[in-house]
């Protein structure tokens, strides 16, 4: 298959279903939409693509059952690449699985469940629990990986290739890049978070030569965050694989202590609104366990012909 080239209509199982999940959201129509098709056997990687792209969500999972209960294979599309980790589809995945689970129990639904989630480079384990009309998640991201604090010159091209300048950033507060699974340059800002937009066409090699592949600018004061594809066309409205690692970097620059539940925000700019909370354990110079969770709705639900 030429790239470019969408596979072909017979090669869609009848029926396949898929599920909209809004992540980090008590209400539909809030948070992060995900398309989940909880059945994906039979589907290859470029289907998988090419689903992705025709539902047009931030991201796409596709689980298969894996060999023991509670356990799943999950793949995550982006509408341009597969990410090995990724936050939002991992939670609100989960909650879909718990869904079923409680549909299948018909008038005995489970409470709290725990799922396993294999992905392309790890394995991950939520928690869920019903809390009403929403669902509740909470996913271990490990121990955070910090790379060291950018010098004067790379944090500079860094900070104009996204329409910041070097008065925006917080003082004494240093760029580096922080990884609970997808390494992201962590950007402390004290301003000009709503200026803050990759417009560089080199920037996914600015980012790459400092061991990231995105990029997440932190109002410090106000704990929000933003979130682009590295051309700089579309927002994530919340990015639960990049509040990992802010909630590391405030926890390791004195900003919150260990164990505290931090609320990152997310999603004002694209009127989503977002919250995502983080927990981070162990000594704050070296954490060594990242928890993230929050609310997700189930919003939509669909079958292809």
């Amino acid at each position: 298959m030429t790239p470019g080239t969408p596979p072909r209509a017979q090669h869609l199982p009848p029926g396949l279903a898929w599920r909209q999940a809004d992540v980090f959201s008590r209400v539909p129509l809030g948070g992060n939409g995900l398309a989940v098709f909880a059945d994906a056997r039979g589907l290859d990687a470029a289907l998988m693509q090419a689903l992705t792209r025709e539902l047009r969500q931030f991201e796409s999972i596709f689980l298969t059952p894996g060999e023991r209960p509670g356990a799943w294979r999950a793949r995550m599309f982006t509408v341009d690449e597969e990410l090995d980790f990724a936050g939002h589809p991992v939670l609100g995945a989960a909650c879909v699985l718990h869904e079923a689970r409680d549909m299948a129990r018909g008038a005995a639904p489970a409470e709290a469940a725990t799922w396993t989630l294999a992905l392309n480079a790890r394995e991950v384990t939520v928690a869920t629990r019903r809390a009403g009309s929403w669902y509740e998640a909470e996913m271990d991201q490990g121990a955070p990986l910090f790379g060291p604090p950018l010098d004067g010159d790379t944090a500079r091209a860094l900070l104009r290739a996204q329409g910041l300048d070097e008065s925006d950033l917080a003082p004494g507060l240093p760029a580096r890049m922080v990884s609970t699974g997808l390494p992201y340059l962590l950007v402390p800002l004290r301003r000009g978070l709503e200026r803050a937009r990759p417009a560089s066409a080199d920037f996914a090699a600015l980012l790459a030569a400092v061991g990231a592949h995105f990029c997440y600018p932190l109002d410090i004061a106000a704990r929000e965050g933003r979130s682009f594809d590295n051309h700089g066309l579309l927002e994530d409205p919340a990015t639960g694989s990049a509040a990992g690692p802010a909630g590391a970097y405030l926890v390791r620059h004195g900003l919150a202590r260990p164990g505290q539940e931090l609320t990152i925000r997310q999603g004002r700019f694209v009127h989503r609104p977002s919250e995502i909370r983080v927990c981070v354990q162990g000594p704050a110079r070296a954490p060594e366990r990242v928890l993230v969770a929050g609310d997700v709705v189930m919003a939509a639900r669909g079958a292809f012909d």
